[in-house]
């Protein structure tokens, strides 16, 4: 409920306060949990407002001929309503969350972001065709911490934007935040070949931010690594396995100001050569370097990022106005970090691993009854449930924790 009162105290209100049914705060926290369900379309109000669980989650009675939550003309009155000024107060307060988790100061912080395609089938602003994709579409870009997957900053942009377009100062503001709050704290930040661009790299030289960014291959490069190859490839053919040897360099190109260390892995299988390249201001071994930090954010980003689709269809950017969508995301974002905190609350148990599709239709979708006394709200499991003690803990440790996850 923190996540959705912070949100909605953002959000300038609009309405009349003599004709007001449904806050912002209950308008918010519907629509989030609604996501978390796996419900992420505002129609879904017009079924899910009578749902007893959902109007417990609201803080409202479950009484069949009680008052009930909204229905989908309020949810899209609220989407369209959205300001940029009410974006950047929820961004802000997003990060707020993030800080508010440290009781100490860390003492490093790693940083992930990608982007990924979002189709779009309509009228949508800004979606624009990308001739890589083949398809009008948005390109939302996710920064989130690489150990505990909370997202920080979900931004949509125009389809037809550069992977990195934009990214320079989302950065730049973001690594002030992180630093006015944590002094001494030692960032880095990852990211793929989209986002090798020069004024990336200088925000992050200019904050102090160690950066690990994977390199596209060019002909400067290739003549670099192709003794590192040629040896990997003898040595290939004498063992049968397959070869890999890293190298370092300095590289600078046409636009550069100062050459920037070059890792360079030169790799040879059955299937031929396999040449890898990353940009990088840290002192670590190479080897090391590639394998124990860059590889990681491969395998951990692409999973966010797969979850934001497939688990809370966070894709689902269908109103005309970009702002609109905008805030969709950030809807998305908040359901997100929501279910982080179940996550969290679920270790040692067999759900503390389990994607996002799971953890909705076993701890969030399971069946229960609800009836409401003089004294008291009852939820009853069956019987023969058979999480109902994961469900138990769960449900302890979040009450217990009321962990802040935005200030």
């Amino acid at each position: 409920m923190q996540v959705c009162q912070a949100i909605a105290d953002c959000i300038e209100e609009w309405r009349d306060p003599d004709k007001i049914t449904h806050s912002l705060p209950q308008l918010v926290s519907q629509r989030v949990y609604q996501i978390v369900g796996g419900y992420e379309d505002a129609n879904d109000s017009n079924h899910l407002r009578h749902d007893p669980m959902d109007k417990l989650a609201c803080e409202r009675l479950p009484l069949p001929n009680g008052e009930h939550l909204a229905s989908q003309p309020p949810m899209t009155r609220l989407e369209n309503q959205i300001s940029k000024r009410d974006v950047s107060r929820i961004r802000s307060r997003m990060i707020d969350g993030f800080i508010a988790q440290y009781q100490q100061a860390p003492k490093e912080i790693v940083l992930d972001i990608d982007g990924w395609d979002d189709p779009t089938h309509g009228q949508q602003q800004l979606s624009c065709f990308h001739g890589y994709y083949g398809q009008h579409m948005y390109f939302p870009v996710l920064i989130n911490e690489a150990k505990s997957g909370y997202p920080l900053v979900l931004q949509l942009r125009a389809g037809n934007s550069h992977p990195g377009k934009g990214v320079a100062g989302i950065l730049r503001w973001l690594f002030w935040r992180l630093k006015r709050a944590f002094p001494g704290v030692r960032l880095a930040l990852r990211a793929d070949a989209g986002f090798a661009l020069a004024e990336i790299l200088s925000v992050c030289e200019r904050s102090g931010v160690g950066y690990v960014v994977g390199f596209a291959r060019n002909a400067v490069t290739e003549c670099k690594i192709s003794d590192r190859l040629e040896r990997a490839r003898l040595q290939f053919c004498q063992t049968g396995e397959k070869a890999r040897l890293f190298d370092a360099v300095y590289y600078a190109a046409a636009s550069w100001e100062a050459p920037r260390r070059l890792v360079m892995k030169a790799e040879w299988w059955p299937k031929g050569s396999n040449p890898r390249f990353v940009l990088t201001n840290l002192d670590e071994p190479v080897q090391t370097l590639y394998d124990d930090f860059y590889v990681q954010r491969g395998a951990d980003s692409e999973h966010r990022i797969k979850a934001f689709k497939l688990g809370i269809q966070a894709d689902r950017l269908s109103c005309h106005n970009f702002i609109a969508n905008q805030f969709r995301l950030l809807l998305s974002q908040a359901a997100y970090m929501l279910l982080l905190a179940i996550r969290q609350a679920a270790k040692g148990t067999q759900f503390a691993t389990a994607q996002v599709p799971r953890r909705q239709a076993m701890l969030i979708k399971c069946a229960a009854r609800v009836s409401v006394s003089t004294r008291r709200v009852l939820v009853e499991l069956a019987s023969d449930c058979p999480f109902a003690q994961e469900l138990r803990q769960i449900t302890q440790r979040l009450v217990s924790s009321m962990m802040p996850l935005l200030g």
